[in-house]
């Protein structure tokens, strides 16, 4: 039992720690209200005529719904409705015990109007003071007011000679009533202010650990990019000598071999497309202009296979290398190669063709 009417106070809705200290010190406050107005009840039967003990009863009876319903309020994390509901019935109680006593032996009685503005004042601000101060001097005037039209509830229970000691226990009272509120209040200030400090720290270290990851991992990703600008520095270096190889291989694919002066051999290896046809074009026309040379052989003796491309490729260096006044000779066309040329129709009827190289090299000579 005991552990369900805890789980019960707790259960608060509240997503502030401040607020929801706050709203159990509310919640308490209510309940003890509640308890006193529901014991206090009967006791007026015994102590005032029948007429004023059923005003007082009625008095504490109507503030029962208030408390229930502030209650309800607070539960549903509706603390400000809640405050101001509680301090209206706080100062319906006050207005209650004034018209009792009468304005002209209030004593320790408006005293007790201090109770909802603090009460309002710590928990909701300026607006709960306004609200509370105005209820409180239209309370009073309204009393006030009845007790200068003679309404006979209006001090029913003021003290007929020295009242010290009802004056001294209700200011003891009172200030008993405030101690505990501006206590709890303080209390739950101090609890929320610890909270939020050590929130602060801990924000602060978290702060200190990701500027010590963010520096390590900027460190690192500083020196991932050395390492890549580094490797892309080398990958430029291996792409210029891989695109000087190419040229050399080129130029190696496609040979020129001085035998004198006035002539040049280029022996062609392997199959020949269109990027070797190129540079064999490009090859024997730079000798050709850079020289003293007047007769080129082609030996193809390597050449296992020429197609009408290959020979088109073969018959515009020829005529290219004429143009520009040197003799081109073929040398070295194997049996087979000669026989697909025959089939294919392929005709080198413009050059001069050798059994080999040293059958063109002789004649030459």
């Amino acid at each position: 039992m005991n552990e369900r009417l805890q789980a019960w106070l707790q259960a608060v809705e509240s997503r502030n720690p401040l607020e929801k200290q706050q709203a159990h010190l509310v919640q308490t406050l209510l309940l003890v209200m509640m308890g006193v107005s529901i014991a206090a009840s009967p006791i007026p039967l015994f102590s005032l005529p029948f007429s004023q003990a059923l005003a007082v009863i009625a008095l504490l009876i109507v503030e029962l719904p208030l408390y229930i319903i502030a209650l309800t309020l607070l539960r549903r994390g509706r603390l400000s409705y809640a405050v101001l509901l509680t301090t209206a019935s706080m100062v319906l109680l006050c207005v209650s015990l004034l018209a009792a006593t009468g304005t002209r032996g209030s004593g320790s009685t408006v005293f007790a109007f201090s109770l909802p503005i603090v009460f309002a004042g710590l928990l909701t601000g300026r607006r709960g003071v306004f609200w509370s101060v105005g209820l409180a001097l239209l309370g009073i005037l309204v009393v006030m007011l009845l007790e200068q039209a003679g309404n006979p509830l209006i001090g029913f229970a003021a003290p007929r000679d020295s009242n010290l000691i009802g004056v001294m226990s209700g200011f003891v009272a009172i200030a008993t009533v405030l101690g505990v509120i501006v206590t709890r209040f303080s209390r739950a200030l101090r609890d929320a202010l610890h909270d939020a400090l050590a929130r602060e720290r801990e924000i602060v270290e978290q702060r200190d650990s990701l500027e010590i990851i963010v520096s390590e991992r900027t460190a690192d990703l500083r020196n991932a990019l050395g390492e890549v600008e580094t490797r892309a520095a080398v990958q430029a270096d291996l792409l210029a000598e891989l695109t000087q190889q190419r040229v050399t291989i080129r130029e190696l694919s496609v040979p020129i071999l001085p035998v004198d002066r006035r002539t040049i051999v280029l022996p062609l290896v392997g199959a020949l497309d269109d990027e070797r046809l190129a540079t064999l074009q490009e090859r024997a026309l730079q000798a050709a202009e850079t020289s003293s040379v007047d007769r080129l052989i082609l030996d193809v003796s390597g050449v296992l296979l020429i197609d009408s491309q290959v020979a088109f490729g073969l018959l515009q260096t020829i005529r290219a290398a004429r143009l520009l006044g040197v003799t081109v000779a073929i040398a070295g066309i194997r049996p087979e190669v000669a026989q697909a040329m025959v089939g294919l129709g392929l005709e080198l009827d413009e050059v001069q063709a050798y059994r080999d190289l040293e059958s063109a090299l002789t004649h030459d000579h």
